[in-house]
C-alpha cells in the first residue's frame, strides 16, 4: 500500500495549461513534475529466481493500482516488468559479481483529468541492456543500462534516449 506522500501541488498546472499561437508544443507538464499523486495505490509485485551453478536467471513484475488522486486528476494504473539469464564471473562466500542480460518494459494507460483522458500520459516501453550485479559480505548493489527497442506514447511526450538505473542495499 503507497500512501499519498509527497507534494501534488504540480498537478494544479493542469487547470491552467493554455496554447500560446506561434509557441512550441510542450512535452512536460505539471503531471510530470508532480512529486506525488495524492492517492492511495496498492502495489503488487513478484520476483522469481532460479540458479544452477554460475548460471542465474532472474523476472519482476510489478503492477500499480491508482486510487483516485487529488485535483481531479487520477494517474492510470502501470505494469512493469523486466528479467533475463546471467552469469556469475565471481561466486564464494564473501564475494559475487554477476552479469545478465536484461529486458525490461512498461505498459500504462492515459491518465485522466477532469474525467477526460490526459492523451499525452500514455505509453508502452520495451528497453534491453546489461544489467552487473555485486555483492560483498552485508552490502549488495546492481547497475543496470537500458536502450531502447520499442517507444510508443500515445502524444507528444518527454522519453528517455536511453536509462540508468542502479540500486545499493546493506542487509542486517
Amino acid at each position: 500500500m503507497k500512501f499519498p506522500t509527497g507534494d501534488s501541488s504540480r498537478i494544479k498546472e493542469e487547470f491552467h495549461e493554455v496554447d500560446i499561437p506561434g509557441a512550441p508544443v510542450s512535452g512536460i507538464h505539471g503531471h510530470d513534475l508532480t512529486l506525488g499523486t495524492g492517492s492511495y495505490d496498492g502495489i503488487f509485485g513478484e520476483i522469481t529466481s532460479l540458479r544452477y551453478k554460475n548460471f542465474f536467471a532472474e523476472a519482476n513484475v510489478q503492477f500499480t493500482l491508482r486510487g483516485d488522486g487529488l485535483h481531479q486528476y487520477h494517474f492510470a494504473n502501470d505494469l512493469s516488468w523486466d528479467g533475463g539469464p546471467g552469469y556469475y564471473l565471481v561466486r564464494n562466500r564473501q564475494t559475487i559479481i554477476g552479469l545478465q542480460f536484461v529486458v525490461s518494459g512498461e505498459s500504462k494507460d492515459v491518465d485522466r483529468f477532469r474525467g477526460k483522458p490526459a492523451d499525452d500520459t500514455g505509453i508502452t516501453s520495451v528497453f534491453v541492456g546489461p544489467r552487473v550485479v555485486a555483492s560483498r559480505g552485508r552490502w549488495s548493489g546492481e547497475v543496470d543500462v537500458d536502450f531502447p527497442v520499442l517507444i510508443h506514447n500515445t502524444a507528444l511526450q518527454v522519453v528517455p534516449d536511453y536509462r540508468l538505473r542502479g540500486g545499493i542495499a546493506f542487509h542486517f
